[in-house]
């Protein structure tokens, strides 16, 4: 019976998603900076910030603060530099060095960054340094923790829309089976969205941070050419990656291909504010 009913109704009442996307686009659009891509976020911009701090300190609390004063003072010193260009200066921003050797840095909605011990083992400079963290700053300006929630949030009523419109009306289908059935649906609708539509965003937020986090530092006076340089780090450094398709991030050559061709552009930029 599952075999006739998934495409018939699949078919029949796809556009439910599809409304509920479209609704929600229209009532929550708003724009990122630099790249000028629409966005659709539920948020209100004042909880974002509330719940951005509050995981924060949630993180902080399971890890171990580095208390090196110079890694702790170059990371608030480039941090700060960038984010006064940004256009959220007024952000309560934070910078909290994290004592681990994963070579990976985290923004969390309203300015609240971390960046592991690890990261300086590919930060080989303060403009590799400012690349990391103006992507972070990137992603906190452009509230891309805020739209992966609202995007989250659309795609469940989207399925929710769909299964409850595709619940099967014959008479004779035994009332047992549905839920089994719907559940076996659901998992199928869900892990469709995840390939099709969540990974895919996530890669195109990474990206996006990338544009944005170049431009700010070259504003911010670093040479936006050493981008390139931390993400040739990053591929040197090796370690397993998944397939780029299965990622929420870019692999490094995609990035490096993409900051090659922004960097001769930012030069002009960073020429005029390097100190």
């Amino acid at each position: 019976m599952m075999g006739k009913f998934l495409p018939r109704r699949l078919a029949a009442k796809a556009w439910w998603g599809a409304a509920c996307l479209a609704l929600g686009l229209l009532v929550a659009c708003q724009t990122a900076p630099i790249t000028g891509r629409s966005q659709f976020i539920l948020i209100p911009e004042s909880s974002d910030a509330a719940l951005g701090l509050e995981a924060y300190n949630a993180i902080l609390a399971e890890s171990e603060i580095s208390n090196d004063p110079a890694l702790n003072g170059r990371v608030r010193e480039v941090g700060h530099r960038i984010a006064a260009i940004s256009p959220n200066p007024d952000f309560d921003w934070r910078f909290t060095v994290i004592k681990d050797d994963n070579p990976n840095a985290f923004a969390l909605p309203g300015g609240k960054v971390g960046v592991n011990t690890g990261l300086f083992t590919v930060a080989k400079n303060d403009d590799q340094l400012a690349a990391v963290m103006a992507h972070e700053v990137g992603h906190a300006v452009a509230r891309h923790g805020a739209e992966r929630v609202s995007r989250a949030v659309l795609v469940q009523a989207g399925l929710a829309a769909i299964l409850a419109a595709s619940k099967p009306k014959e008479e004779g289908q035994p009332a047992e089976a549905e839920p089994n059935q719907n559940a076996i649906y659901l998992q199928v609708l869900a892990a469709a969205a995840t390939l099709a539509f969540i990974l895919p965003f996530s890669r195109d937020q990474e990206s996006e941070a990338d544009h944005i986090g170049i431009r700010y530092m070259a504003e911010a006076g670093y040479d936006p050419r050493q981008s390139v340089a931390l993400w040739k780090n990053f591929k040197a450094a090796g370690g397993n990656r998944m397939p780029e398709f299965l990622s929420t991030h870019p692999l490094p050559d995609t990035r490096i291909q993409r900051l090659e061709a922004l960097a001769p552009s930012m030069m002009p930029i960073y020429e005029a504010n390097r100190r």
